[in-house]
C-alpha cells in the first residue's frame, strides 16, 4: 500500500464502507442510490484516503447507464485493497440475462419483533426484497411517498395513525407514487370480520391474521406460508413452486 494508515481508523471505517457498498448494491430507486453514494463520498472524504477518493472519482459524474451492483463491486474491492486483502477475493460480476425485478416491499407494524418476523418470512422467497419498515401509519405514508414500494404489508392497530387510516389516505390520494398492493397482517382483522371487510373495501388485496399472541415467535412456521401466498397473489406472481 502506498500510504501508512492508522489501524484504528481502518477498523472503524472499513465496516461502514462495506455496509454502504451493500446498500448501494441493493438500491432500487434513484433516491436510494444517491443516499448510498453520498455516504460513500462522505466516508472517503472524511478519512482523506487516496484509495477510496480515487475509487469514488469514477462515479462523479455518474456513468450512463449506471449499474449499482457493478459500482458496489468496484468500491467494495477498493475497500478490500485498503484492508490488505487481494482484490481477486472480490467475486467477479458477469453479465447475465436480467430476471424479473424483486417485489419491493414495505413492512408497517408498531412491533419491532413482528417486523422482524415478517421480514424473516419474506426472506425465504427471492421474489421479494424488503426496502424499509415503518412503526406507525404516519411514518408509513411518508415512506410510501418517497420509496414507492410495490407491496405494503400493513398492521391495523398502531399509534399515531392506524392501518385503516393509512388505507383511507392511500385510497383518497390515488395510491401515491404509483404504489402497488396492500396486504393487511393483523390479529384485529379476523376473516369475515368488520375490520377485514373495511380493509378490503378500502383497497387491501388480502388480509392475513397474525399469531394468537402479539409476541409469538412462530410466525415463520404458522403464518409465514400464508403470508407469502397472499403477498404473491397481491403482487401478481404465480404460486411458489
Amino acid at each position: 500500500m502506498s500510504e501508512a494508515l492508522d489501524p484504528e481508523l481502518l477498523a472503524a471505517l472499513l465496516p461502514e464502507w462495506q455496509d454502504a457498498t451493500d446498500r448501494l448494491a441493493a438500491a432500487a430507486t434513484p433516491s436510494a442510490i444517491a443516499r448510498a453514494l453520498d455516504t460513500l463520498r462522505g466516508l472517503a472524504g472524511s478519512a482523506d484516503i487516496a484509495v477510496l477518493r480515487d475509487a469514488m472519482r469514477a462515479f462523479n459524474p455518474l456513468p450512463d447507464p449506471f449499474d449499482p451492483a457493478a459500482a458496489a463491486a468496484t468500491l467494495r474491492a477498493a475497500g478490500r485493497r485498503l484492508g490488505g486483502e487481494s482484490p481477486e477475493e472480490e467475486p467477479e460480476t458477469t453479465a447475465a440475462a436480467p430476471g424479473p425485478s424483486p417485489v419491493r416491499t414495505l413492512i408497517v407494524d408498531d412491533s419491532a419483533m413482528m417486523r422482524r418476523l415478517v421480514r424473516g418470512s419474506l426472506d425465504v422467497d427471492p421474489a421479494f426484497v424488503v426496502i424499509g419498515e415503518a412503526a406507525d401509519g404516519r411514518e408509513a405514508l411518508a415512506r410510501i411517498a418517497v420509496d414507492r414500494p410495490d407491496l405494503i404489508l400493513l398492521d391495523i392497530e398502531m399509534p399515531v395513525l392506524d392501518g385503516l387510516g393509512v388505507l383511507r389516505e392511500w385510497a383518497l390520494s390515488g395510491h401515491p407514487g404509483g404504489t402497488g398492493a396492500v396486504v393487511v397482517i393483523s390479529s384485529a382483522a379476523t376473516p369475515g370480520g368488520e375490520v377485514s371487510i373495511e380493509a378490503r373495501r378500502l383497497g387491501a388485496a388480502a388480509v392475513v391474521g397474525k399469531p394468537s399472541g402479539a409476541f409469538s415467535p412462530d410466525l415463520a412456521d404458522r403464518q409465514g406460508e400464508a403470508l407469502r401466498r397472499a403477498a404473491r397473489r397481491a403482487a401478481g406472481l404465480p404460486a411458489a413452486p
